[in-house]
């Protein structure tokens, strides 16, 4: 049955990842686990394969970060879904609140007067069966037709240690804040929709050393002032105009998209690694019963305030001829133009979709991206050419997509840098099958040379999310140069609401567009990766009881290995994890639950010959909710991949690589709690404290190195 394998496909809740990302786990985790049994483990299944779905709307986010990776909906997407994160990317998001228990949701509030609460069973009968609580919906009045609405969000951040070799970046305080503001008027046959994003950035240094002071010595020099970024800042992020009547949408500022399923261009925001872009200019949509048509064009833009580090950084791209001195006569910001970005990256691109005969729908795009000039008089381009095809419920129980997108760079370069010029290719090919309660996923990728943005620092706009057909808790070691393709198999066993399921990938992959996928020599560049593991999903509405839990292995390392006395392995590791779920019951309107989630992993690492090492891995997290007013949970992370600190418990004893003297040091528990309370239908206050460990952290192919964190992390949403 399809919905059998949607279940575990659809746009999860990031309570399912991150064995192998405990800042994502950590922070994403407790408010997905907390909260009402309504939750259920439907949307908790296991994470799976990250293919972005087709957008289609052209309006973009309100910022609603989490406290250090983002909220749910920026969760991992799968690759047999029809909707993903990228379907809601595009939407005016509104403030996750914590649902009620099920049906009765919609009974009106308000519990009988009780004359002796709890002395009588009458009243604990009333008090048992009371109308859940419903928190209060506050919204700015009407003015006719025009609906305003009005969205802050401020973080405050303390920094107190990232366990690095570096000071200058410890013991500092971070005030952020995002003020979303807008209308939307409603007519007969049109609608209009403006919007804007206030920035501002201020930080606060709790020591003597100088934030930009790099060595140590209290001072900042020209050359430590010059590469800083530590800096206050403020802007106006986002603007947008947008007029839309039944068949015609027209969006002026700023604007997310996603075409291909993300192959061919992706411009988003991915909270899980600190990335909020979007494309500054305009776009146009229409949508015929034939025909959908996508034209855009504008500039790249992110968001300026990272919130890992809190540096600030540039928007993308070299200089071109819109960043001479007009152009930015508004501002002599080092960052950007304050008012609105010029100095970016270009973009343009066009997209064409219809359903031909026989429900086939087919699609086509193009795109040309200008990074700008180098240093040393090369400009930097590319063409995206491209198109799929897709057809559903072939014989009532096949669904099949298939998208391909070449790509050119530097075609214009062939004569005199022969050595800039690439061309890559994308095809990705999903199969998924389905009769009765079982459902079957096949999927293929081949990414040669694939590399869209001109530069792959995990800050910056990557324009493009290839599906990567990993679980959304791995660490892809290479995208842009991968061949293989994966088998997933659900089956639910009757009305039992119990379903399994078994997973098997595969690739080949190379680390550079220079290096070879495939290669059967010793000595030879092509690497590859195995993963297997297998689970089951319980759920039970009636008990408010859900559980799921999975296991598998993960093996990395060379097809061919350079000497005869290497291990092939460069990353082996074994991994579980289980997550339990329990209504308590409903006492006054107030829903109680507990949850708990555990997960683990043992990873061997090989480093050339001789350094080879193992650690463990994982997280163990404890929740209960009061819903709808309050969450708590408690993460009692541990990663022994580094030397225990001197004073502190170590799991076991890890060598140090290299000079004693220099070894770097990390703690191998870090223990956190955060508790939130909801207190309006769109506003909260969250508060996170304790340590977070960092790490290699890739959301649908992009990836970034977080830090460590250890101090405290609050935020504060208001929605009207």
């Amino acid at each position: 049955m399809k919905k059998s394998i949607r279940r575990f496909f659809g746009t999860q809740a990031a309570v399912a990842s991150s064995p192998g990302h405990p800042i994502r786990l950590a922070l994403l985790a407790p408010c997905a686990l907390l909260g009402s049994f309504a939750i259920s483990a439907v949307a908790q299944a296991a994470p799976e394969s990250d293919t972005t779905a087709e957008t289609p709307s052209p309006s973009i986010e309100v910022d609603s970060n989490s406290l250090i990776s983002g909220d749910a909906g920026d969760a991992a997407t799968s690759s047999a879904a029809d909707a993903s994160a990228a379907e809601a990317m595009d939407t005016e998001e509104t403030p996750p609140s914590v649902e009620t228990s099920g049906e009765a949701a919609d009974v009106e509030t308000g519990a009988a007067d009780e004359a002796e609460s709890g002395q009588s069973e009458l009243a604990d009968d009333e008090a048992e069966h009371a109308p859940p609580h419903k928190l209060k919906h506050v919204q700015i009045p009407k003015a006719g037709k025009t609906q305003m609405w009005v969205r802050n969000t401020t973080f405050f951040d303390y920094f107190g240690n990232n366990y690095n070799p570096q000071t200058n970046d410890d013991q500092f305080m971070a005030l952020v804040n995002y003020l979303n503001f807008g209308t939307t008027s409603r007519m007969d046959k049109w609608k209009l929709a403006t919007m804007a994003r206030l920035d501002t950035h201020k930080l606060f240094n709790g020591k003597k050393q100088p934030l930009c002071d790099t060595n140590g010595d209290l001072t900042v020099d020209s050359i430590e002032a010059q590469a800083c970024n530590y800096e206050d800042d403020i802007r106006i992020e986002r603007l947008q105009l947008r007029v839309e009547t039944k068949h015609v949408k027209v969006t002026l500022g700023d604007f997310n998209v996603n075409f291909g399923r993300g192959i061919a261009l992706s411009v988003r925001k991915i909270n899980d690694i600190g990335i909020d872009a979007t494309i500054k200019g305009g776009r146009l949509d229409i949508k015929t019963k034939p025909l959908t048509i996508t034209a855009l064009a504008g500039v790249g833009n992110r968001q300026q305030s990272e919130y890992a580090s809190r540096l600030l950084y540039k928007d993308p791209g070299y200089a071109h001829s819109l960043c001479d001195a007009k152009a930015q006569a508004f501002t002599t910001n080092s960052y950007g133009n304050r008012l609105w970005t010029t100095c970016s990256d270009i973009i343009t691109a066009t997209r064409i979709e219809t359903k031909l005969p026989g429900k086939i729908r087919l699609g086509t795009h193009y795109g040309f991206l200008w990074f700008g000039t180098q240093n040393d008089g090369q400009n930097e381009a590319l063409h995206l050419v491209g198109g799929d095809i897709g057809r559903a419920r072939i014989g009532k129980f096949w669904d099949i997509f298939v998208g391909a997108t070449a790509l050119m760079r530097n075609y214009h370069q062939r004569e005199n840098f022969p050595d800039l010029t690439e061309d890559g290719i994308a095809l990705y090919v999903q199969n998924l099958f389905s009769r009765g309660k079982t459902s079957v996923l096949v999927e293929g990728k081949y990414y040669d040379n694939y590399v869209v943005a001109r530069d792959v620092n995990p800050v910056t706009v990557q324009y493009a999310e290839i599906p990567t057909l990993e679980r959304a808790d791995q660490q892809p070691p290479a995208g842009a140069n991968t061949a293989g393709g994966r088998i997933r198999i659900d089956h639910t066993l009757g009305d039992s609401g119990l379903t399994l399921y078994g997973n098997f990938m595969g690739y080949a992959y190379a680390l550079t567009n220079h290096e070879e996928m495939f290669s059967s020599e010793a000595g030879g560049e092509g690497r590859m990766v195995m993963h297997g593991f297998a689970g089951f999903l319980y759920n039970n509405r009636e008990s408010g009881f859900s559980v799921q839990g999975s296991g598998g292995y993960r093996w990395e390392g060379y097809q061919k290995p350079f000497y005869t006395d290497q291990a092939r392995y460069e990353r082996k590791l074994p991994a579980a994890d289980i997550y339990l779920n329990k209504a308590l019951g409903a006492y006054r309107g107030l829903v109680h639950s507990i949850s708990f989630r555990g997960d683990w992993r043992y990873e061997k690492v090989q480093k050339g010959v001789t350094h080879k090492f193992g650690f463990h891995r994982g997280n163990l997290i404890l929740g209960y909710g009061l819903a709808p007013y309050v969450t708590f949970a408690f993460i009692g992370g541990f990663s022994s991949e580094f030397p225990a600190l001197e004073g502190e418990p170590q799991l076991h004893d890890q060598p140090c690589e290299g000079d004693e003297s220099a070894c770097l040091r990390k703690p191998h528990l870090w223990p956190g709690g955060e508790v939130r309370l909801n207190f309006l239908s769109n506003s909260f206050v969250r508060v996170f404290g304790g340590r977070q460990v960092g790490g290699l952290l890739c959301v649908n192919g992009s990836c970034r190195v977080l830090p460590d964190f250890e101090g405290v992390r609050a935020d504060l949403v208001l929605g009207f």
